[in-house]
């Protein structure tokens, strides 16, 4: 009887010692959940422990189908390296381990995630952006996968214009997308770069790649509509483009041979003289285009010293038709022609010259002849002294010379 029990004994310590085993066997796979870029190597670890002997490896895949990896094997670890993975390839590997004298093995499932988003998005330069007209926007991105996680965003600064997402079945191969918008530019959103925004979005990792768009001067502005100088005072004026790259800025003096003035965004007359009046033109370039602005400067002050002439050369005699010419070139004045403060004449401020014709010329209309041109900043003069040789002195001399 007591042997019995010896042997019951026995039986239940090899039973425990199996129930202990059994529970200390275990094992683990990492990476568990990898993420991983389509061309890229991945390799999975499966460890076990609790099994003093060689353990017994199985890689497989959940699908019918395994692509197959290289293995290595050692006394308690197996790893799997597959090189340049592809979409192909099941989403999900498994390793199950076997231990002699454990009446069961254990295994262990990584889900793989495949994604394929190699490269920026492109978008092609845009000649121009205005402001209340509407631009067709492209944004091409190459090479992804999965489709149905991916999306795209048309940003204008920091706010977000429009979202695309992809409305795909779920493929088995990577491709390219392009997206297209039709963008009105308000005034507002002048100055600000436009960008396309594309993202993955995978469980455990986020992927985001941006473009900012290059595009030419579209909206060209300058600060003054009135490029009104006094003569002698200082003068400026900023132009201003929207761009990216931000554009270049250059002043150039129209004549008949365009002079370059500043390479700045500011055209700045120190001393503003009768020779930089005119038209000049803001010119605003980079690599995506270019555009331009015209405005005319004008320069104001007292007017020129005015002209006064008599028809004849000679000393005109009483009875005679004269004419008496008073003029004035280059600045806008009102012109007036009279004898001491007897006004004879004046002139249209659109006009240059008055004219005073004297049909027949007497000693009475000899004197000081005034020509006086005035404007707002000032006036100038010019005098004639006109002499009228009398008939009876004629006369007279030509009785001497009989």
């Amino acid at each position: 009887m007591r042997g019995v029990k010896c042997i019951s004994f026995a039986l239940w310590i090899n039973i425990l010692s199996v129930m202990t085993a059994e529970n200390d066997f275990s094992l683990e796979l990492t990476p568990s959940n990898p993420v991983i870029h389509v061309g890229e190597d991945l390799e999975l670890t499966c460890r076990v422990s609790g099994c003093p002997f060689n353990v017994t490896f199985i890689w497989k895949a959940t699908l019918d189908e395994f692509l197959g990896g290289e293995i290595k094997n050692e006394q308690n670890v197996s790893r799997l390296l597959i090189r340049n993975i592809s979409v192909k390839h099941s989403n999900k590997v498994v390793c199950k381990a076997t231990c002699p004298m454990k009446p069961s093995g254990r295994e262990k499932t990584a889900n793989i995630q495949m994604f394929s988003f190699p490269e920026d998005p492109i978008v092609p330069k845009i000649k121009s952006l205005t402001a209340n007209q509407t631009q067709k926007l492209t944004c091409t991105v190459h090479n992804i996968y999965p489709p149905e996680r991916f999306q795209v965003e048309w940003l204008r600064g920091n706010t977000v214009l429009h979202k695309d997402r992809l409305q795909v079945e779920h493929l088995d191969h990577v491709q390219n997308y392009s997206f297209v918008y039709n963008y009105t530019p308000s005034v507002d959103d002048l100055g600000k770069n436009i960008s396309c925004k594309a993202t993955m979005n995978l469980s455990l990792v986020k992927q985001e790649r941006t473009t900012t768009a290059e595009y030419g001067p579209g909206t060209i502005t300058v600060s003054s509509n009135n490029a009104l100088v006094k003569i002698g005072e200082p003068l400026e004026i900023a132009c201003h483009a929207d761009g990216n790259p931000k554009p270049t800025i250059s002043w150039w003096k129209l004549e008949n041979k365009p002079e370059l003035q500043s390479h700045n965004h500011t055209l700045i007359i120190n001393n503003a003289s009768w020779s930089q009046a005119g038209w000049y033109q803001c010119n605003a370039s980079n690599g995506a285009g270019s555009q331009q602005a015209r405005i005319k400067v004008i320069v104001v002050g007292p007017p020129n010293i005015p002209r006064i002439q008599l028809s004849h050369e000679e000393e005109p005699k009483e009875g005679e038709s004269i004419s008496i010419f008073c003029s004035s070139d280059g600045r806008p004045a009102k012109l007036k022609l009279y004898r001491q403060s007897q006004t004879i004449a004046t002139g249209d401020p659109d006009k240059s010259a008055v004219l005073l014709n004297i049909t027949s010329v007497q000693t009475t209309d000899a004197g000081i002849y005034i020509c006086e041109a005035i404007n707002e900043f000032g006036f100038e003069r010019s005098t004639i002294n006109i002499t009228v040789q009398a008939a009876q002195e004629d006369i007279r001399s030509k009785v001497d010379l009989l």
